[in-house]
């Protein structure tokens, strides 16, 4: 039984960075390179504009992995204005990307891509109108994608959080990047975080915590995405700010709190 359990975390671990046959888009800024073979230096065969769905082909062959910015992605063979070839996997994405002019936080984005499933369901202990120290109010929405929003309000305390089905955390940075609401977390031009550190940006502190299993990490030499378990982000610009992003079965959580 413990054989079997391991074997099936191996497999959703690899398939939370590979992403399988099937309809994807392309959410890279720019758009996507095809090549004519899987190589960065092989000869760009057409270019894929940016939200394009995109569907990726069995060629019958070993995945070639790359690494660009940090994370690791695959070569995929896709066929697209008639010239079949090659390109990264790691900027494919399972939903629609943004909509780059109009979207600002993920809220917004979760109604681009799906409809609410009911009602919003509230709870609350107090006013909000005259919330106290003990008084908060909670918010949840679900999305007929399956998609959920979590919105929570204490007493100088404020925190969303977002269940995004499907989603993997290499391309939960990749959405989060194109999201102005997580701008102050993962700019435009940052890579993927692979080991913790502290340093500072734009005169704020920052400090990222890569969380792996036991044994892993800086003990055994790992820095690959395919341990990642958690990415914490927190900083202090007038609040603190909290921001943190990990699985939770085939969900990817996105979670971001701000709070004196």
């Amino acid at each position: 039984m413990r054989k079997i359990l391991l074997l099936s975390f191996i497999i959703l671990s690899f398939d939370c960075l590979a992403q399988p046959f099937g309809a994807f888009y392309v959410s890279a800024r720019t758009g996507l390179s095809i090549r004519e073979k899987p190589d960065a230096a092989s000869k760009v065969l057409e270019k894929i504009p940016y939200g394009t769905k995109i569907t990726t082909l069995d060629d019958g062959g070993e995945w070639k992995d790359i690494v660009t910015e940090g994370m690791t992605g695959y070569w995929r063979k896709v066929t697209f204005n008639n010239k079949t070839g090659y390109i990264v996997d790691s900027y494919l994405s399972p939903w629609a990307p943004p909509k780059l002019a109009t979207i600002k936080d993920m809220k917004q984005y979760l109604g681009q891509v799906s409809l609410p499933a009911g009602a919003k369901v509230v709870t609350r202990s107090g006013t909000m109108t005259q919330i106290t120290e003990s008084g908060w109010e909670l918010t949840k929405q679900l999305y007929k994608n399956g998609a959920e929003y979590h919105q929570f309000y204490a007493y100088e305390y404020s925190a969303d959080t977002y269940f995004l089905p499907g989603y993997s955390i290499q391309q939960g940075f990749v959405l989060c990047r194109l999201i102005p609401e997580f701008k102050d977390i993962f700019g435009e031009k940052d890579e993927f975080p692979l080991t913790s550190k502290k340093f500072t940006k734009d005169g704020k502190e920052y400090e990222i915590k890569v969380h792996r299993p036991m044994g892993d990490g800086a003990d055994s030499g790992d820095t690959s995405p395919f341990s990642i378990e958690k990415i914490e982000i927190s900083f202090e610009d007038g609040a603190y700010y909290q921001f943190e992003m990990y699985m939770l079965e085939n969900q990817l959580v996105i979670f971001f709190s701000a709070g004196v």
